[in-house]
């Protein structure tokens, strides 16, 4: 599920970046639920899911429905890399995607602007305390911890 839904939404990507993702997200546990609310093997907050699983015409009591809540995550991270549309490596596009995933595309454009509109994910991550405080140790964090995943699924 996780290869076809990656290969289906990401397919500039290998897929093992997004399962690392969904693992980061929620231990690969289809009924995870964050303190803040998030549902789901990606961690989709209600909000968004509601979005999305009406674009994707997915029922919308099925965020636990390992199928559907995949399929979401891929179409949501989609949006999230295409938000990023200046030229830039390939890995800083994906960064900037996850550092959106996890804090919101509209904080991390923020932290780009406050950073003199950088268009590099360590220079734009580093003006991100200014945007969201002390959260902004749990983004780096996040983005970090995929890439490490990603990196161990590839040697493991």
């Amino acid at each position: 599920m996780i290869r076809s839904a990656s290969k289906l939404y990401l397919p500039e990507i290998d897929w093992r970046l997004f399962k690392a993702q969904l693992y980061q997200e929620s231990r690969l546990k289809p009924n995870a639920v964050s303190p803040a609310g998030a549902q789901g093997l990606g961690q989709i907050m209600p909000g968004t899911w509601s979005d999305i699983s009406r674009q994707l015409k997915l029922d919308k009591h099925l965020v636990f429905d390992p199928e559907s809540n995949i399929q979401a995550s891929a179409f949501y991270m989609a949006k999230m890399r295409k938000f990023w549309t200046a030229p830039r490596p390939a890995a800083d596009k994906h960064s900037l995607a996850l550092a959106s995933y996890n804090a919101g595309a509209g904080n991390i454009l923020k932290a780009q602007k406050r950073c003199n509109n950088a268009r590099l994910y360590q220079l734009i991550i580093k003006c991100l305390p200014n945007v969201t405080s002390h959260h902004a140790k749990e983004t780096t964090t996040y983005v970090k911890r995929i890439w490490r995943y990603w990196v161990s699924m590839l040697v493991g």
